[in-house]
C-alpha cells in the first residue's frame, strides 16, 4: 500500500482506537532541534486536497511530517507567483504536485524535497531506512538532538510520524504524529524504519 496510507489489514478507524501511549517517564532534553509546528493531515485547512487520486488526509503523514520540519526550520515553500509561503502539509502538497514530488501511488518522492531550498535542505545517503538494521535507539537520539529531522516508520509501516525526542527508558521516541492523538511510540515494538532529512 501506499507509504502513510492505512493497510485492508488495519483501518484508519481501527488505528484511531489504539490507546494513547503516555507513559510515565523524564523525558530527554533535546538541544539541537528547532521548535518543530505539529501540523494535522486531515485539518481542514488541506485534508480533503488531493495529492495525486487520494487525500492528505488519508495518505499524507510522510509529506505531513516533512512539513514539520520545514515548518521547524522556518523554510518556506516557493510559490507558482514567485513568491514564498509558510510550509504546511497543504503549501508543500501543492509545491510537490508541480515539482514531480509523487509517485503515481501518492507516494512522496524523497529526493525530490531539497529542491524547494537546496541551500538549507539535504535528502542525504543515509536517509532512507526501510528497516532498523543498523540502528540503535542511542543513534536515532543522537541524530535528533543534533538536529536532523528524522520521521519514524511506525504502525507496520502503514504511518509516519516526526520524532522529537526520547526517554531515560531507551525505548519511548516521542513524536509529533500528524494522524492521532499518539504522544510516542516504542522503538523496539512500534518502529519499522526512518526518514532523514538534513536542514538548517
Amino acid at each position: 500500500p501506499p507509504r502513510g496510507a492505512p493497510s485492508s489489514a488495519i483501518s484508519i478507524t481501527a488505528m484511531a482506537r489504539l490507546p494513547l501511549l503516555l507513559l510515565p517517564m523524564l523525558t530527554l532534553a533535546v538541544q539541537g532541534q528547532p521548535p518543530y509546528p505539529l501540523y494535522k493531515q486531515c485539518d481542514s485547512a488541506w485534508g480533503d486536497d488531493i495529492m495525486v487520486t487520494k487525500t492528505i488526509c488519508s495518505v499524507g503523514c510522510l509529506m505531513s511530517s516533512v512539513s514539520d520540519g520545514l515548518g521547524g526550520y522556518n523554510i518556506s515553500i516557493p510559490a507558482a507567483d514567485g513568491s514564498y509561503v509558510e510550509a504546511n502539509p497543504g503549501t508543500l502538497n501543492k509545491w510537490l504536485q508541480l515539482n514531480d514530488g509523487y509517485d503515481d501511488s501518492d507516494d512522496l518522492i524523497e529526493s525530490v524535497v531539497p529542491q524547494i531550498d537546496p541551500g538549507r535542505i539535504t535528502w542525504p545517503e543515509d536517509g532512507m531506512y526501510k528497516t532498523k538494521d543498523g540502528l540503535t535507539y542511542e543513534l536515532i537520539l543522537q541524530w535528533i538532538e543534533a538536529g536532523r529531522v528524522v520521521i519514524a516508520n511506525v504502525l507496520e509501516g502503514h504511518h509516519f510520524v516526526l520524532s522529537v525526542g526520547g526517554s531515560e527508558d531507551g525505548d519511548t521516541i516521542e513524536v509529533h504524529d500528524p494522524g492521532f492523538d499518539t504522544a510516542n511510540y516504542s522503538y523496539t515494538d512500534d518502529v519499522v524504519g526512518f526518514r532523514i532529512f538534513d536542514m538548517s
